[in-house]
C-alpha cells in the first residue's frame, strides 16, 4: 500500500482543525484517522470532515442566534432606509442634497445603520436571557466604528485608484465598484454587524479569556 493511500488527506485534516468550531477537534481527528486506516476511503474521510464542519457551524449559529439576527437585520436595513417612496428620495439619499447637507446626511446615515438594528438585538437577547445594556451600547459603538473605518478605507482606495468606479446607468449620483460586486458588499455589512455583536455582547469573564479586558493586579 502506498504512503498516499495509507495517510488521510492533509487538507481535510487542516480544515477540520482550523475551520471546524468544535471543542473536540483533536479527538474527532484521531477517530477519523483511525477509521481511515481501518479501510475507509478518502471520499469517506472528506465527507465526514464536511459533515463535522457543518454541524459545528450550525451549533455556533444556535448558540449565538441573537448575533446572527442582528447581522441579518442590519444587512437588510439599508433596503428600507434608502428606499424611495412615491418618487420622493428616502431620508438617507444623501447624494440628492446640496453640500454641506449631503455630507451631514451621509454621516447620519452611517450612524443610523449602526443603531437601527439594535432593537432587534435587544429583543433577541431578552428572549435568550442574556440582555445587558452595556453590551447593547458597546455593540452599537463597535459597529459604528467599523462602518466608519470601512468607509474611510474605501474612500482612500478609490482616491488612489479612481478607475475602480463605474457610474450606475440612469443615476449620475451612484457608482459601482468594480472590485466589490453587490454580494461582497452585503457580506462586508453582515460581517461588520456580526463581529460587533460578538465583541460587544461578551461578558467580562469571556472578554478576559480573550485578552480584551486586563485583569486587576493582585496586591501583596
Amino acid at each position: 500500500m502506498s504512503v498516499q493511500k495509507s495517510n488521510p488527506p492533509t487538507r481535510a485534516i487542516w480544515l477540520l482543525q482550523h475551520a471546524c468550531p468544535r471543542s473536540d477537534n483533536e479527538a474527532l481527528t484521531g477517530d477519523l484517522i483511525e477509521r481511515f486506516r481501518e479501510g475507509q476511503s478518502r471520499v469517506w474521510f472528506w465527507k465526514q470532515v464536511l459533515i463535522a464542519i457543518a454541524v459545528g457551524v450550525l451549533g455556533e449559529i444556535r448558540r449565538h442566534w441573537p448575533h446572527f439576527c442582528y447581522a441579518i437585520a442590519g444587512t437588510a436595513m439599508p433596503a428600507f432606509l434608502w428606499k424611495t417612496v412615491e418618487g420622493v428620495p428616502g431620508v438617507l439619499h444623501w447624494y440628492a442634497l446640496p453640500w454641506p447637507w449631503s455630507q451631514l446626511a451621509f454621516e447620519l446615515s452611517r450612524a443610523l445603520l449602526a443603531l437601527a438594528a439594535l432593537p432587534v438585538l435587544a429583543a433577541a437577547l431578552v428572549i435568550n436571557g442574556s440582555f445587558r445594556w452595556v453590551g447593547l451600547l458597546r455593540t452599537g459603538m463597535i459597529n459604528l466604528a467599523l462602518i466608519m473605518l470601512g468607509h474611510y478605507l474605501l474612500d482612500y482606495l478609490l482616491d488612489v485608484f479612481p478607475w475602480l468606479l463605474r457610474p450606475v446607468p440612469g443615476n449620475p449620483h451612484l457608482f459601482t465598484i468594480l472590485i466589490l460586486p453587490p454580494p461582497s458588499l452585503e457580506l462586508l455589512f453582515f460581517s461588520s454587524f456580526l463581529v460587533s455583536a460578538w465583541l460587544g455582547c461578551r461578558s467580562p469573564r469571556q472578554a478576559r479569556n480573550l485578552g480584551l479586558v486586563r485583569r486587576p493586579s493582585s496586591q501583596a
